[in-house]
């Protein structure tokens, strides 16, 4: 039975990938650097980290496709470019038939600090020697509800920093291309993956209030952050690429908990 390994396993992507690999006939192993990390029956865990390198040729070993979704926006260079590094060189290239990688859209298209240490693991990868694909997608809808929820106030105002957009994607679609990319042939660089609509911060704000029942008051908010800047200018846009089907208000709708959607864990990096 061949081996799949998942970095990021444990993380809002990940977890949904492991499931989804689950259907197929391989022997899924996920490597995570926590103590004892909850995962479905029948899920191999090692435990490593990929900063350190510790456990990856024990997580590595007989791998014969990587679906490497770990990141981290905080540290990207410690956690995206140097894990990367440390994990291609666990591989056995003469083994290892498939690499694929999650990446984000538009990031060979700004000098956003956590865009550029992307494209440059998107290079350290092409570069590596073994078949690789990689996807790059918009933001989760995740992201934008958390986003959401950090602009709340406790006197019932909402401060938007005005003038975002997002294509935003359900991460569920995601994991499900992923999964099926890894069994397919390597495919190189696949063009971007989108949601299905093209909406403002602003309208995305009514639309969750809406959806919500509540009568916030929505307030302009003109604090200046390079991540805000990031996401006015466009380039996480690909309007050309309406893929996902889940709406943002069919996420909502669909979300148990709409306060919050935490994104906290291995894998998490979408920003």
């Amino acid at each position: 039975m061949e081996k799949i390994l998942v970095t990021g396993g444990t993380g809002t992507l990940g977890k949904q990938v492991v499931r989804h690999l689950l259907n197929e006939p391989f022997k899924v192993v996920v490597l995570s650097s926590q103590n004892d990390p909850t995962v479905p029956q029948g899920v191999q865990v090692v435990k490593g980290n990929l900063e350190t390198n510790e456990g990856l040729k024990d997580a590595a070993k007989h791998a014969g496709i990587v679906i490497h979704c770990a990141s981290n926006p905080k540290d990207p260079q410690r956690a995206d470019v140097t894990g990367t590094i440390n994990l291609l060189r666990s591989l056995d290239k003469d083994k290892t038939d498939h690499f694929v990688y999650i990446s984000i859209v538009g990031v060979d298209k700004t000098n956003y600090p956590y865009y550029q240490a992307k494209n440059e693991t998107e290079q350290i990868i092409k570069d590596s020697g073994i078949p690789f694909t990689i996807l790059r997608t918009t933001q989760f809808h995740n992201l934008v509800l958390n986003m959401i929820s950090s602009f709340q106030t406790e006197n019932g105002h909402i401060l938007v920093p005005p003038g975002m957009q997002f294509q935003s994607i359900d991460v569920s679609e995601v994991a499900s291309c992923l999964a099926e990319l890894a069994v397919k042939p390597p495919s190189g660089l696949l063009p971007d993956m989108g949601g299905p609509e093209i909406l403002s911060i602003e309208e995305m704000v009514k639309i969750y209030l809406a959806v919500l029942g509540r009568r916030d008051e929505i307030k302009e908010d003109q604090v200046t952050m390079p991540r805000y800047d990031l996401f006015r200018s466009g380039v996480n846009l690909c309007p050309s690429n309406l893929d996902g089907k889940i709406t943002w208000k069919q996420f909502l709708i669909s979300t148990p908990s709409k306060k919050s959607s935490s994104l906290l864990g291995e894998g998490r990096g979408r920003t």
